[in-house]
Protein backbone atom coordinates (compact mmCIF):
# COMPACT_ATOMS: atom_id res chain seq x y z
CA UNK A 1 0.00 0.00 0.00
CA UNK A 2 1.65 3.44 -1.17
CA UNK A 3 1.31 6.50 1.61
CA UNK A 4 0.63 9.51 -0.28
CA UNK A 5 1.14 12.94 2.17
CA UNK A 6 -0.81 16.18 1.44
CA UNK A 7 0.24 18.76 -1.19
CA UNK A 8 4.14 19.63 -2.05
CA UNK A 9 3.34 23.44 -0.98
CA UNK A 10 0.65 22.68 1.82
CA UNK A 11 3.40 22.88 4.63
CA UNK A 12 4.93 25.88 3.37
CA UNK A 13 1.35 27.60 3.28
CA UNK A 14 0.61 26.47 6.83
CA UNK A 15 4.16 27.81 7.88
CA UNK A 16 3.24 31.51 5.83
CA UNK A 17 -0.27 31.39 7.29
CA UNK A 18 1.42 30.84 10.94
CA UNK A 19 4.38 33.60 10.52
CA UNK A 20 1.28 36.21 9.36
CA UNK A 21 -0.49 35.49 12.22
CA UNK A 22 2.56 36.01 14.77
CA UNK A 23 3.15 39.04 12.98
CA UNK A 24 -0.49 40.48 13.33
CA UNK A 25 -0.36 39.61 16.89
CA UNK A 26 3.22 41.14 17.61
CA UNK A 27 2.23 44.21 15.64
CA UNK A 28 -1.20 44.49 17.69
CA UNK A 29 1.03 44.09 21.16
CA UNK A 30 3.54 46.68 20.21
CA UNK A 31 0.71 49.38 19.21
CA UNK A 32 -0.67 49.00 22.89
CA UNK A 33 2.81 49.70 24.17
CA UNK A 34 3.35 52.63 22.16
CA UNK A 35 2.87 56.50 24.53
CA UNK A 36 2.00 58.23 21.64
CA UNK A 37 -0.81 55.77 20.76
CA UNK A 38 -2.74 55.99 24.72
CA UNK A 39 -1.34 59.49 25.00
CA UNK A 40 -4.69 61.88 26.50
CA UNK A 41 -4.86 65.65 27.02
CA UNK A 42 -7.77 68.15 28.11
CA UNK A 43 -6.92 71.29 26.76
CA UNK A 44 -8.70 74.60 28.05
CA UNK A 45 -10.59 76.89 26.06
CA UNK A 46 -9.72 80.59 27.07
CA UNK A 47 -11.89 83.43 26.85
CA UNK A 48 -10.27 85.63 24.20
CA UNK A 49 -9.53 88.49 26.32
CA UNK A 50 -7.55 85.98 29.24
CA UNK A 51 -4.42 87.39 29.61
CA UNK A 52 -1.32 85.15 29.86
CA UNK A 53 -1.26 85.48 33.37
CA UNK A 54 -4.60 84.43 33.91
CA UNK A 55 -3.56 81.19 31.70
CA UNK A 56 -0.15 80.72 33.97
CA UNK A 57 -2.82 81.39 37.00
CA UNK A 58 -4.90 78.52 35.90
CA UNK A 59 -2.20 75.83 35.35
CA UNK A 60 -0.50 77.24 39.42
CA UNK A 61 -4.39 76.64 40.47
CA UNK A 62 -5.26 73.45 39.36
CA UNK A 63 -1.74 71.93 39.19
CA UNK A 64 -2.67 69.61 41.91
CA UNK A 65 -6.56 69.51 41.23
CA UNK A 66 -6.69 65.34 40.81
CA UNK A 67 -3.90 62.67 41.54
CA UNK A 68 -3.62 61.52 38.00
CA UNK A 69 -3.37 64.15 36.17
CA UNK A 70 -0.71 66.69 35.68
CA UNK A 71 -0.10 69.96 33.63
CA UNK A 72 2.15 70.46 31.18
CA UNK A 73 4.41 73.42 30.63
CA UNK A 74 3.01 76.61 28.85
CA UNK A 75 4.45 77.16 25.90
CA UNK A 76 6.61 80.08 24.69
CA UNK A 77 4.68 81.46 22.15
CA UNK A 78 4.45 85.17 21.81
CA UNK A 79 1.47 85.49 19.63
CA UNK A 80 -2.21 85.05 20.80
CA UNK A 81 -2.87 82.56 18.48
CA UNK A 82 0.06 79.92 19.89
CA UNK A 83 -1.52 80.74 23.47
CA UNK A 84 -4.93 80.23 22.39
CA UNK A 85 -4.48 76.68 23.49
CA UNK A 86 -1.41 76.73 25.88
CA UNK A 87 -2.74 75.00 29.17
CA UNK A 88 -3.05 71.56 28.82
CA UNK A 89 -3.33 68.63 31.03
CA UNK A 90 -2.10 65.20 30.76
CA UNK A 91 -5.11 62.84 32.22
CA UNK A 92 -3.64 59.48 30.57
CA UNK A 93 -4.35 57.98 33.67
CA UNK A 94 -7.16 60.09 34.87
CA UNK A 95 -10.37 58.05 36.06
CA UNK A 96 -13.90 60.09 35.82
CA UNK A 97 -13.64 61.26 39.22
CA UNK A 98 -10.41 63.11 38.71
CA UNK A 99 -11.55 64.47 35.56
CA UNK A 100 -14.28 65.61 37.17
CA UNK A 101 -11.96 67.13 39.76
CA UNK A 102 -9.95 69.00 37.45
CA UNK A 103 -12.57 70.15 35.45
CA UNK A 104 -14.22 71.78 39.13
CA UNK A 105 -11.14 73.26 39.59
CA UNK A 106 -10.69 75.04 35.70
CA UNK A 107 -14.01 76.20 35.50
CA UNK A 108 -14.02 78.05 38.87
CA UNK A 109 -11.08 79.80 37.51
CA UNK A 110 -11.38 83.51 35.52
CA UNK A 111 -11.01 83.81 31.82
CA UNK A 112 -11.51 79.95 31.07
CA UNK A 113 -14.85 79.19 28.82
CA UNK A 114 -14.57 75.49 28.40
CA UNK A 115 -12.13 72.61 27.55
CA UNK A 116 -11.55 70.31 24.37
CA UNK A 117 -10.95 66.49 25.61
CA UNK A 118 -10.48 64.30 22.37
CA UNK A 119 -11.15 60.97 22.71
CA UNK A 120 -8.71 58.18 22.96
CA UNK A 121 -8.39 57.72 19.35
CA UNK A 122 -7.76 61.28 18.41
Amino acid sequence: MERRDAAPGAGVALMLTVVAMLTAVLVVTLAGCNPAISRRELVVVFDQSATPAQHASVLQACAQAAPRTSPEPLGSSSTAAGRVNDVRFRVDHADDRDLNQLLQCLLKQPGVTGYRLPDASG
